[in-house]
């Protein structure tokens, strides 16, 4: 992978955090443990919204990204290369996300939903999700998630693009300092 997509993957990852932190601040006080939602509450919610298929996917869309990337980043290495040797590129790749644990990750995020949402809000979004409007936006919600990280992607490479080149010269000077 590319020093220009580590950057790019760095500042995906930092993006994501910061929605997820400004989305935790902005959350009300956290529910008392009689009025936090059941670990099978939480688990039936998460099974409504298709957490773990949507966790797939999202492993996926990184996959491709990443299996992009390396290929891109042979080819630079590698101006004349073979398809044979772009197909052990692919391969390298291939495999990294799928051994993640989505169960593990799902079982992780059961205790932060019920800190931050009480039985009544996981109820209320379960009855919403439940209805049909909900319905159709859990149907839809992968192609939307599909689409808008292709969407994040452009926007996030050529603006790290454009940062890359002051970024490359910053890491030099500081291994250039390291090594001293």
């Amino acid at each position: 992978m590319t020093s220009r997509q580590r950057v790019a993957v760095v500042g995906v990852m930092l993006l994501s955090l910061l929605s997820f932190s400004t989305a935790q601040n902005a959350a009300e006080a956290t529910p008392s443990a009689q009025e936090a939602p059941t670990r099978e509450e939480v688990l039936k919610f998460l099974d409504l919204m298709h957490s773990r298929q949507q966790m797939a996917l999202i492993m996926d869309g990184m996959a491709a990204q990443f299996k992009q990337g390396a290929e891109e980043g042979f080819k630079k290495k590698v101006p004349n290369a073979a398809p044979e040797q772009l197909a052990k590129v692919d391969a390298l790749f291939g495999d990294i996300f799928k051994s993640l644990p989505i169960d593990e990750m799902v079982e992780a995020i059961v205790p932060i939903y019920q800190k931050h949402l009480s039985r009544s809000d996981l109820n209320a979004a379960t009855a919403f999700y439940s209805s049909p409007a909900g319905q159709r936006i859990l149907k839809e919600l992968p192609a939307i998630s599909s689409e808008a990280m292709q969407a994040g992607g452009k926007i996030g490479q050529r603006s790290f693009a454009a940062m890359s080149d002051k970024f490359e010269k910053q890491l030099d000077e500081l291994i250039k300092e390291s090594t001293k």
